[in-house]
């Protein structure tokens, strides 16, 4: 080989692993403290007001000490925590590994990702004001904030503060957004579960029934999945302090053997579906800089494919701007990876519309 050519290739090899090093050289971190919730104080079901957060800082947080950042919030679904974002393993395979790849390579500019341990006994707070397991609402959009602009080095308004989430954080993030427009100016729900009736989410769903019947926890469990969360979301849309053993009013009742539903909770629950409440919160809805929300094809939870269609036909006949997709996907199964859609559709989506600019 000539001299030349092979001290130019070895120098050409040489450059590409220096830049695929300075590429992954400069990562952000990941801080996990907790974080003492006012609004959950002294909540008679006994949940902890002292919170884990998981914060991701950009990589260069550190180096650039009078720089300020553009917060997304992220919300968990039903049974996870904020662990749930961090402890897959691999490429593309979680909130760290996603945030530093798509810094670098430019697909979205720095922010902070702020995620919250929001799960409950019973797997949720649905990220609502209950009586009975506490002011999740209030502590969401309130206390946690303020505790981190308080902390970091944050953009602290509307415009560069965004809110996403997953099933149960997808819901949550699309009411809190409803309510909350002067905290957080873009939303993005995830397969977004509990929106309205519909699926597997009604009066026809056995399980209704079937825990009507049911006073343990160990019953519940043993039930599977939907006994579950119908005392979760119970918990958080109709709870009851005075009525043990689940404290909550459940939305159906038996009468003659057939189930019918049953106030006040039936009215409570809708109270809390964002299908029923763009109406009423049109005018907040149109103050977002961007919302978004999205389903799979294949969701194995019916409800959430028939009800994201249904806000999104309810908001744009309020003509409410708003960008709703459906793919090839299930409930999980096309979160994480390159071309999963936290990389190619959630994460630029906040790059994209939060403000980033210092001097605003």
């Amino acid at each position: 080989m000539n001299p030349t050519k092979r001290i130019t290739t070895a120098a050409c090899l040489f450059l590409l692993l220096a830049l695929a090093t300075g590429l992954r050289a400069e990562e952000g971190k990941i801080v996990r403290e907790k974080i003492r919730g006012l609004s959950l104080e002294n909540n008679p079901a006994g949940e902890s007001a002292d919170r884990w957060v998981s914060v991701y800082l950009p990589p260069s947080y550190e180096n650039e000490p009078k720089k300020r950042y553009p917060v997304l919030y992220l919300l968990h679904g039903i049974g996870d925590t904020d662990e749930e974002w961090m402890n897959r393993k691999g490429p593309y395979a979680n909130i760290k590994d996603l945030m530093d790849r798509g810094i670098a390579e430019r697909r979205f500019a720095e922010m902070l990702v702020v995620m919250p341990d929001e799960r409950t006994t019973w797997f949720g707070s649905y990220y609502t004001n209950s009586e009975w397991t506490g002011n999740w609402e209030d502590f969401t959009a309130n206390d946690l904030v303020k505790v981190i602009d308080g902390k970091y080095r944050t953009l602290a308004r509307a415009g560069s503060r965004g809110i996403a989430g997953h099933s149960m954080g997808g819901h949550g993030a699309i009411s809190l957004g409803m309510k909350h427009p002067e905290v957080f100016s873009v939303v993005y729900g995830m397969n977004p579960a509990v929106l309205g009736w519909g699926g597997d989410l009604c009066i026809e769903n056995p399980a209704f029934a079937s825990v009507l019947k049911m006073t343990t926890r160990a019953q519940v469990l043993e039930g599977g999945v939907y006994p579950a969360g119908i005392v979760c979301v119970a918990q958080a849309f109709s709870s009851n302090p005075k009525r043990p053993p689940f404290h909550a009013d459940f939305p159906f009742s038996l009468k003659d053997g057939k189930l019918q539903p049953a106030e006040p909770a039936f009215s409570k629950w809708e109270a809390n579906m964002p299908v029923h409440l763009v109406k009423r919160y049109r005018a907040n809805l149109q103050k977002l800089r961007g919302l978004r929300f999205d389903s799979g094809w294949d969701d194995e939870y019916s409800h959430i494919v028939l009800q994201t269609r249904q806000l999104s036909r309810n908001l744009t006949n309020q003509g409410i701007d708003h960008i709703f997709e459906e793919y090839n996907g299930d409930h999980r199964n096309r979160l994480y990876g390159r071309t999963g859609r936290l990389y190619l559709a959630v994460l630029p989506y906040f790059g994209l519309l939060l403000d980033a600019d210092s001097q605003k």
